[in-house]
């Protein structure tokens, strides 16, 4: 009963995120508006939400590792790209694979990487997969309920946040996905920052 309850929450919760981040996209798309409204974010709440929503896949091992920071970005876009990025990388991942998202303070921003050890993306995909309705395996991402979009959608956020999406991959050996963004150093005030 409790572990029905938890997941009615979440079921609740990401249906509220996603239209919220529906009609923020429909308005980026229609006004093309090139601003979003950037929060000071605690990653390790951002974390702690990631391993939440992920603490119960049956079918790959997902780990998170980050050092505590207070980035800038918009919450719910963040939060998609984070979620696209892992969702790839589970499907990417064979049955009982590694999945590690990985936050890092470093001087040019703080990086954010989800890393999987599944099939890999051949050097001459890259530029390809960012496309949108574009799929490296089609078999594999329509019978895992793929479109094509995520990594679009991933690249469009990050451009509005003036970041990229960095792509480093072997076939046969996995890939890891990451991107830059600003952060401050967590102060005492700003510990029970929403994420």
């Amino acid at each position: 009963e409790e572990k029905s309850f938890v997941s009615a929450n979440y079921i609740f919760t990401e249906g509220k995120r996603l239209e919220a981040m529906a009609f923020r996209l429909l308005d980026i798309i229609v006004t093309k508006r090139m601003d979003v409204e950037k929060q000071k974010i605690n990653t390790e709440k951002l974390f702690n939400y990631l391993r939440e929503l992920y603490g119960e896949c049956e079918t790959t091992k997902i780990k998170c590792q980050y050092e505590p920071a207070i980035v800038l970005a918009e919450s719910d876009l963040l939060k998609s790209v984070l979620i696209n990025l892992v969702d790839n990388a589970c499907k990417a991942s064979k049955e009982g694979g590694r999945v590690e998202i990985l936050g890092r303070k470093r001087k040019d921003g703080y990086l954010f990487a989800v890393r999987d050890y599944g099939m890999g993306i051949a050097e001459e995909e890259y530029d390809k997969i960012t496309n949108a309705f574009y799929m490296v395996d089609k078999s594999r991402s329509r019978s895992k309920n793929g479109a094509g979009l995520g990594l679009a959608l991933c690249v469009e956020i990050l451009k509005l946040h003036n970041s990229r999406l960095n792509i480093e991959s072997k076939l046969g050996e996995g890939s890891c996905f990451s991107f830059v963004l600003p952060w401050e150093e967590v102060t005492g005030n700003e510990m029970a920052l929403e994420d």
